[in-house]
């Protein structure tokens, strides 16, 4: 996990991941491409950053399946009413969790994901591309008519 600093004006992306494998890949990717990481296990440990460093953080990446009694559709719902402006992105690897389950605007991705379709959207949702890089859909769009 990388030290964060006031002067530092990279984009926060924190990444909630109990696969420490998986959370590790997914930090190192967002690293080397420019990204702060702040990692964390459980929703409930990702909603404790968020409630101490809430201001930071312009994404919130996370597995729908994570331990204890909040799961990554949730922390969605939640991060939508209490932190608005913070983009969230969902992935599973579990078939049974689908897009249709989030009712929130955010994004789904199944796993296994390909890095330049998270760079890409996480990009976007920081607000480091112009626009014209486009990521996956996002569930709940007007557009896809959800």
């Amino acid at each position: 996990m990388s030290a964060v600093t006031p002067s530092d004006a990279r984009p926060v992306i924190l990444v909630v991941e109990d696969e420490p494998d998986e959370r590790f890949l997914a930090a190192e990717l967002l690293e080397e491409t420019g990204f702060r990481v702040i990692e964390a296990e459980t929703a409930e440990r990702a909603l404790a950053i968020l409630n101490d460093r809430g201001d930071e953080v312009s994404v919130v990446f996370s597995d729908v399946r994570t331990p204890g009694p909040i799961g990554g559709f949730e922390l969605a719902r939640i991060i939508g009413v209490t932190w608005p402006r913070v983009r969230v992105l969902l992935t599973s690897g579990d078939a049974g969790d689908q897009p249709s389950d989030l009712r929130v605007s955010a994004t789904f991705i199944p796993k296994p994901w390909r890095a330049a379709d998270i760079l890409a959207w996480v990009e976007e949702a920081a607000g480091r591309t112009d626009g014209s890089t486009s990521g996956p859909d996002v569930i709940g769009s007007p557009l896809r008519g959800n």
